[in-house]
């Protein structure tokens, strides 16, 4: 075991460099905003029902939105996640349209029993994603009446190494908890012209800290269980690197060359609450409501205000007999909603964010719960009102799960 641990840390944290190099999972204009859009995102099923989870045991994969989830693992099992997806975005703004593709990994994860009321285990994910171009933007020259024009491209976001830790207190009660490295790069590159003259101006800023989460759930019977999770507040330590080049009749020379510390990004305060419901055997429902106190971090924004922000996700998933020889009988089918208030208001407009969901969990054997998760989510962001673009987007994704078992003895006849 000890072998394989190691092996899979080693490969684990060398996919860490090249995840950080190719995030930039997004090309929606709201990613101009703060460090980005904020992953929505995760390990397992949750994708495929509404964002949701919070209260759910995961027995047989990676719930990464409660580390109280990690005390519930079968012994004697690994469990591995990978994530991919591909997104297909139509920007609408005054009555004309642009279409966008992006695609790419969504999540590396891996976790293990420690014990029988032990488990821990490993994730990364995007924590924000950037992606935005901006052109033709006009300024005024200080100091007279002259304009000049800018193309403004900017990439890449944070990432989310994170530990994860949960303990099962009694056969009812399991406790979590997890710890959060946030690091990355978000580049911003900027295009002035001035009539014959063109002034580069590219910036990097490097953001870095870590955070901390805690989680519970509950089962008060086998049909019916709660969870809550709660992230504190964090700052996130950043500096930048400036360089600033000018064009002058196809001469081409740097102006100027600065580092300088940047004020701390404040995450705030994260609260979730979750149900899981069994209605049927074979049928489950969940109902998870988040709220993050972005006011209390007293932040602003070029454009926009933080705000507090409310997000709610349901969920249901049927099987018609897990335990049927059938192999369609043991299809996952899944469906959800989720409603995301945005974090952020635009002239006095709130950037909102509405999704529906399908998927389904396709297993790959009886022997164990290795299963292919696939979903498709339709969403619209924002709305074609007061200077805002509304966001419509396809999303694509795929989660595999797998399952080994280690330590089981083999019988010859």
């Amino acid at each position: 075991m000890t072998i394989k641990v190691t092996s899979l840390s080693l490969l684990f944290f060398i996919s860490v460099s090249a995840f950080s190099q190719t995030n930039d999972l997004s090309s929606s204009p709201y990613s101009l905003y703060g460090l980005g859009l904020r992953n929505n995102l995760n390990t397992g099923e949750a994708n495929t029902l509404g964002k949701t989870g919070i209260a759910s045991h995961s027995t047989s994969s990676i719930n990464g939105l409660n580390p109280a989830s990690f005390a519930s693992f079968h012994s004697n099992s690994f469990l591995y996640d990978i994530g991919v997806k591909v997104q297909q975005e139509t920007l609408v703004e005054g009555g004309v349209d642009e279409s966008r593709t992006n695609a790419n990994f969504s999540s590396l994860a891996f976790a293990f029993p420690v014990s029988s009321k032990f488990g821990v285990g490993l994730t990364l994910l995007p924590f924000t994603n950037v992606g935005y171009f901006v052109s033709g933007v006009p300024n005024e020259i200080e100091g007279s009446n002259e304009q000049f024009n800018s193309d403004i491209y900017g990439s890449g976001g944070l990432n989310d190494i994170k530990i994860n830790a949960g303990y099962k207190v009694t056969d009812k009660l399991s406790v979590g908890v997890s710890g959060s490295y946030l690091f990355g790069k978000i580049e911003e590159n900027e295009t002035n012209y001035f009539q014959d003259n063109v002034l580069y101006v590219n910036e990097e800023n490097f953001y870095s800290g870590f955070q901390l989460k805690t989680g519970l759930q509950y089962t008060f019977n086998s049909n019916f269980s709660f969870g809550a999770v709660a992230s504190l507040p964090t700052s996130l330590k950043g500096d930048q690197e400036n360089t600033v080049t000018l064009s002058v009749a196809d001469a081409v020379g740097t102006v100027e060359e600065s580092q300088k510390d940047l004020d701390a990004f404040k995450l705030p305060l994260e609260i979730g609450l979750g149900v899981e419901t069994k209605l049927k055997e074979n049928l489950s429902f969940n109902i998870d409501y988040t709220r993050r106190f972005w006011s209390a971090t007293n932040q602003t924004d070029q454009s926009g205000t933080f705000v507090n922000q409310d997000i709610i996700g349901l969920g249901t998933k049927y099987i018609p007999n897990k335990n049927s020889t059938n192999y369609w009988d043991r299809m996952n089918y899944r469906a959800g909603l989720n409603f995301d208030s945005g974090s952020i208001e635009i002239n006095n407009t709130r950037v909102s964010n509405y999704e529906a969901t399908i998927g389904l969990g396709i297993p790959f054997s009886k022997k164990n719960n290795s299963m292919l998760n696939v979903g498709y989510s339709y969403g619209v962001q924002g709305r074609v009102a007061n200077n805002l673009i509304q966001e419509n987007y396809h999303l694509l994704t795929l989660n595999l799960s797998l399952e080994n078992i280690w330590f089981v003895k083999r019988y010859i006849d």
